[in-house]
């Protein structure tokens, strides 16, 4: 489960903070504020995938770039297994245009569920 995600300098928005809440989160607003790109972050924060790497045939779910191509841009989250916390940080290297975090399988493997405004889904685990 996510519990925070902080990102300075990643996607729409300068910077942006959500703490998640144990069972169920809504997030609102109109078109373009960056509602399917928070999930998009999520997803990639939970599995190491974007979205759009899972299913080419996809419109959205690119990999996040930075804000200001010129700035540093991290990505934060704090993951919580059923017995153990495990914190997330990623930095964007702009040189490779490539995120970098630790190697290896996701801190809290499990079953990711994206479902689409279309009606499809897409999972992962």
């Amino acid at each position: 489960m996510i519990e925070h995600l902080k990102l300075d300098n990643v996607g729409p928005a300068p910077a942006m903070a959500l703490d998640f809440a144990s069972r169920i989160n809504l997030v609102t607003g109109d078109n373009g504020l960056g509602k399917s790109f928070l999930l998009d972050v999520v997803w990639w924060a939970l599995t190491g995938r974007w979205p759009k790497e899972v299913n080419r045939r996809m419109t959205s779910g690119h990999p996040a770039r930075p804000h200001d191509a010129a700035a540093p841009a991290t990505i934060l989250a704090h993951l919580r297994g059923r017995t153990r916390f495990a914190p997330f940080s990623a930095i964007y290297e702009r040189r490779d245009q490539s995120w970098k975090r630790r190697p290896g399988r996701p801190a809290i493997p499990g079953i990711v569920v994206y479902a689409h405004a279309d009606g499809s889904l897409e999972s992962t685990g």
